[in-house]
């Protein structure tokens, strides 16, 4: 990733500029900071699930970039009609987590809002190096996923009252879990770039990931553009028969609309589609990595008990689009 280190601007503030979802700011030749901000309203009922949830979404943008979280600060918006018991819950599951991380909780700050919103700011750490930019794949790379799709379906499904939230606890557990043995495991063998799936669904990020690798110009003359593998996206369970009975959420439909013309392949009649817009709430890490290094990859994510789904590939092709198929087809 060295070839394609982004630019400083200010002469003091040394802002690094990148296509990503964290700021890097380059505090000498061999340190940099990396920053982000992320909070949402409840995805589940229970504080302490809701708190875990967060913090771990918050923490993503940093693993996604292979920096280490150094410290973290809430963001809490909290009806105080509700009680402060339910907030207690939030803030600790959110703590537990920052603790899980090996950062520091460093205070935070708090508001009086009708609708009850978590989440953290985070700073971290890396040698300039080690960094991961979104903006680097390059045709021949596979891409693989870390976390299985679909929470915010089965989100929408536990509001209307269509499942109990003890029936979505795999979903839960998952997207409370860190992405850091994933970092770690992309940093140890090599990928070309990363982001994580969060409130874009896997086609916006990958989207992104396509722009700014074409920015950073690894796609050569024609471009840089990617095959999804619909036989090959993990799914949470239930997740197709909530879609088919068109339970899906209000940004799943503005992602779908905003970001279909650079689909092309198979037809909208196959739901599978769908769950490529659904967004993802402290979803997984999406790797763009070398052939050659591939196997390894996933051999090493599973042996660290982190996912690893090979959805598809990066091609030279018009920039931007992706082309949607199944293995077999």
């Amino acid at each position: 990733m060295l070839g394609s280190m982004p630019r400083a601007t200010g002469e003091f503030a040394r802002l690094l500029e990148t296509h990503d979802d964290a700021a890097v700011i380059a505090l000498s030749d061999d340190l940099c900071l990396v920053q982000t901000v992320d909070f949402f309203t409840p995805i589940v009922d229970d504080p302490y699930w809701f708190g875990q949830i967060a913090a771990a979404n918050a923490l993503s943008d940093i693993y996604a970039m292979g920096a280490r979280p150094l410290t973290a600060m809430n963001l809490v918006a909290w009806p105080v009609d509700i009680g402060l018991e339910p907030l207690a819950e939030v803030l600790r599951g959110g703590a537990e987590k920052v603790a899980e991380a090996g950062a520091e909780l460093a205070g935070g700050h708090s508001i009086d809002d009708p609708e009850p919103k978590y989440g953290l700011a985070v700073t971290g750490v890396a040698r300039p190096e080690e960094i991961v930019y979104n903006g680097g794949a390059r045709p021949g790379d596979k891409l693989v996923l870390t976390k299985r799709l679909g929470i915010g379906v089965l989100a929408t499904a536990l509001k209307r009252g269509l499942i109990a939230e003890a029936e979505m606890m795999d979903a839960v557990r998952e997207a409370a879990a860190l992405n850091a043995a994933a970092s770690r495991t992309m940093l140890a063998v090599g990928v070309d770039a990363c982001t994580d799936v969060t409130g874009f669904g896997l086609a916006g990020h990958l989207a992104e990931m396509l722009d700014a690798s074409q920015a950073a110009g690894d796609g050569g003359e024609r471009g840089v553009a990617a095959v999804i593998h619909l036989d090959a996206l993990p799914l949470h369970e239930r997740v197709l028969e909530f879609i088919e009975g068109d339970t899906i959420a209000h940004g799943l439909r503005n992602n779908r609309d905003y970001l279909l013309p650079r689909f092309t392949g198979v037809g909208l009649s196959d739901s599978r589609i769908l769950a490529l817009f659904d967004p993802q709430t402290s979803g997984g890490l999406l790797m763009a990595v070398a052939g050659d290094c591939h196997e390894r990859l996933v051999s090493e994510l599973t042996a660290a008990g982190a996912g690893a789904y090979t959805i598809g590939e990066v091609v030279a092709g018009p920039a931007g689009s992706v082309a949607l198929a199944d293995r077999h087809g």
